[in-house]
């Protein structure tokens, strides 16, 4: 792996009203305003499902689902040319509310040159959309 990076919340929110903003892939803008214009998926949020979606100052990227535990995880990857983007989405129950945290990373023999033109609108965008979601979905 070239390149990680991560942020985590505490929210008053339970798992489920996270998870819900989660699977409303088209309205990800509203909580990740940084991270992400427009987004959608083609079909139903499960491991397999194929979307889109476009981040600021960026090409519109497709992504697949690659792992799914509702209420407590999903994952995205895309994949370029030598490399993978993988997006990481946790939820942990807390006492009165939840703690969310999502990671990005780059990986592949190209990882380097791709974590270049990542890193600076994700190191901006995910901790912003990281504590949006914490407050939004509480």
């Amino acid at each position: 792996m070239a390149w990680s990076f991560g942020h985590s919340a505490e929210s008053a929110a339970s798992p489920q009203a996270i998870w819900r903003r989660y699977v409303d892939v088209e309205h990800w803008s509203e909580w990740s305003r940084h991270g992400v214009e427009w987004s959608r998926l083609d079909g139903p949020f499960e491991v397999g499902a194929k979307g889109r979606s476009k981040a600021p100052g960026m090409p519109a990227a497709r992504f697949r689902l690659v792992e799914v535990d509702p209420e407590a995880r999903f994952v995205s990857e895309v994949r370029l040319p030598g490399g993978r983007i993988r997006f990481e989405h946790l939820i942990e129950p807390r006492d009165g509310g939840s703690r969310i945290t999502h990671l990005a990373s780059v990986s592949g023999p190209l990882a380097a040159l791709h974590a270049r033109v990542i890193r600076k609108g994700v190191e901006r965008g995910l901790p912003d959309g990281v504590e949006r979601l914490a407050a939004l979905a509480a």
